[in-house]
């Protein structure tokens, strides 16, 4: 059969037909062009991939493996060789104080990523709504924080929002007793939704900026509400964007130092990343302590990716 039949048996002119596989067959299979092309491109990529993979090679894998091996012993805290390697750095990580220090830490993540999750998908779907001159202008708003110091910024909240602070004043006047303070576990919880809502606000933006807004009207035409429109369709299509912002936020929350340190009390500021940067005398626990925060992150979010990302989130 050629690409193009013309005449049908009775002499009559038939409707040409191509035959595509046949075509695709010619196109494959003459001068074997296409390979070498194929081949061309891959050799291009990987050329384009070069600076970023050496980056990550100088920057991140090789301070890991410095990492795993000051936590395996093969190195002392003189940062010299030791020549052996043991288990004696993980050994911390069995004492009782340590299961709270993992357990005040993530539960100080996982409330930052509810509440960030709560404050930020509302207006990430306001936005998303906006006509499109008018969304510049607000996600401009959402990002203005980043223009100024995170250090500034958390000083700034510390004098506002302290028991004596401005926050408490304004209360005052209208008659309401104090009502903020800071050196709290909630004072750092309230901090960190504060500097990590845009990175929960901007993926969520982008995928409910990408919704097919046919599925949403068909809902209407099909007799659902607002309320069940949302929880059967926008939401469980907005899934990429809540994995997403949840995961930043999570992981970020996770190993945070500065907030806690400048937020907290006693208590409240000691959570997993101070514990390793006071332990900065002693790398080799120190290193430990972080092996186990990445295995940790990495077992929740694999387990968040598949319980919440299997067919999406459904009420």
């Amino acid at each position: 059969m050629g690409a193009v039949e013309g005449l049908s048996d009775g002499g009559a002119m038939a409707h040409p037909r191509i035959d595509l596989i046949g075509s695709l067959r010619k196109i494959f299979t003459s001068g074997r062009k296409v390979p070498r092309l194929e081949a061309q491109d891959r050799r291009y990529n990987l050329l384009l991939s070069l600076p970023m993979t050496l980056f990550l090679l100088v920057f991140f894998v090789a301070p890991l493996t410095f990492i795993g091996l000051f936590a395996f012993g093969a190195y002392g805290a003189d940062y010299r060789p030791s020549g052996a390697l043991s288990l004696s750095n993980f050994e911390l990580i069995f004492r009782p104080e340590t299961a709270t220090l993992f357990g005040r830490t993530a539960f100080v993540a996982g409330m930052v990523t509810l509440l960030s999750f709560v404050f930020a998908y509302p207006a990430a779907y306001y936005i998303a709504e906006q006509p499109t001159r008018r969304r510049g202008f607000l996600l401009m708003l959402l990002i203005i924080p980043f223009w100024t110091s995170f250090l500034l910024r958390t000083y700034s909240l510390k004098l506002i929002f302290t028991e004596t602070g401005i926050a408490n004043d304004v209360l005052a006047v209208l008659g309401i007793g104090p009502v903020f303070d800071v050196g709290t576990i909630w004072a750092v919880i309230w901090a960190e939704v504060y500097t990590f809502l845009p990175f929960m606000a901007l993926p969520l933006y982008a995928t409910l900026e990408r919704l097919s807004r046919s599925a949403i009207e068909a809902s209407y035409i099909l007799g659902a509400g607002r309320v069940q429109t949302f929880f059967r369709v926008i939401l469980p299509l907005s899934t990429p964007g809540v994995l997403a912002g949840s995961l930043l936020v999570f992981i970020i929350a996770m190993g945070e130092l500065v907030i806690p340190y400048l937020m907290g009390g006693v208590e409240a500021q000691y959570l997993l990343g101070n514990s390793i940067y006071e332990r900065q005398q002693t790398p080799g626990t120190a290193s430990a302590l972080g092996l186990v925060l990445m295995a940790v992150v990495l077992v929740v979010s694999m387990f968040y990716l598949r319980v919440a990302g299997r067919g999406g989130l459904r009420f």
